[in-house]
């Protein structure tokens, strides 16, 4: 188990995101998406290039969970937890 709570859970997930984009193959994964979406959009703003940071981050925490039944399993029970304080 990652995380005692839903909270928890996505700190851990996110942390380990930015550790993995701030190593050599992170930041030119990062640099290749920044030069994809200047091609898509010469003109793009800083709002616009946090937005797909953002974006790239939830795609790989989304990619994360599919691919590793143990994360979905925990990420679903911290779901629920969460809909029953409801």
């Amino acid at each position: 188990m990652l995380a005692q709570n839903f909270n928890e859970f996505v700190e851990v997930m996110t942390e380990a995101e930015r550790k993995a984009l701030n190593t050599e193959a992170g930041q030119e994964l990062t640099e290749k998406l920044l030069q994809m979406k200047l091609e898509q959009n010469p003109n793009m703003t800083a709002e616009e290039w946090k937005q797909t940071k953002s974006e790239f981050m939830t795609f790989i925490f989304y990619m994360f969970v599919k691919e590793t039944p143990e994360a979905m399993k925990e990420l679903g029970q911290h779901v629920w937890n969460e809909l029953r304080k409801v």
